[in-house]
């Protein structure tokens, strides 16, 4: 609970009283048990696809590892109504990214609407006819995205708390959003 809750590591060491050491150990296991899909369920899928009253909203959000010249883009899928996230991907910005992205996305979910804004990667992606266009469109994932960073440490933006290794800050934000999606229960 406390990984979930914007402590860095070494706090969670003190207020615990465990060593850094034995909580990495806890924290690689907990979150290589991470499912690739974030959990989605097919009755997920099914009431994401079903109740669509608006798009899939997809955006992008940076961070770094390390230090700040090694950023990493955190492409986000979320679905506004049943609140779940998607897919995620953690790149670059450009178009290759945007592909590896797209790709996570559940196929049956590619044929729904998407909202953006208008980074151009997207219109390289997702298909003119199911893309909406515009800052005013994307309003809750901008919500969720100021959620997110809120909640984990390694994202805030002037912070001391940071990920060392690509691996480590993968797995701890894949395990952030699948953990996300284990709160909500699907609309059936």
């Amino acid at each position: 609970m406390a990984l979930k809750e914007r402590l860095s590591l070494r706090a969670i060491c003190r207020v615990f009283e465990v060593s850094l050491n034995w909580l990495q150990s806890f924290a690689r296991s907990l979150w290589q048990q991470t499912p690739s899909d974030l959990g989605l369920s097919k009755e997920h899928v099914t009431q994401v696809k079903k109740l669509q009253v608006f798009g899939i909203q997809a955006d992008e959000l940076w961070s770094f590892v390390q230090h700040k010249e090694r950023k990493r883009w955190i492409w986000v899928a979320y679905d506004p109504v049943s609140r779940l996230v998607v897919a995620h991907h953690i790149g670059g910005r450009g178009e290759k990214a945007a592909r590896k992205f797209w790709k996570k996305i559940p196929s049956q979910l590619q044929t729904c609407n998407f909202e953006t804004d208008d980074w151009k990667a997207y219109r390289k992606i997702i298909p003119p006819s199911q893309h909406k266009v515009g800052k005013d469109l994307t309003f809750y994932i901008e919500g969720f995205n100021a959620t997110i960073r809120a909640r984990v440490s390694r994202l805030v933006r002037k912070s001391l708390s940071f990920s060392k290794t690509d691996q480590w800050h993968n797995l701890a934000i894949a395990w952030f959003f699948w953990q996300f999606n284990l709160e909500r229960q699907p609309y059936i």
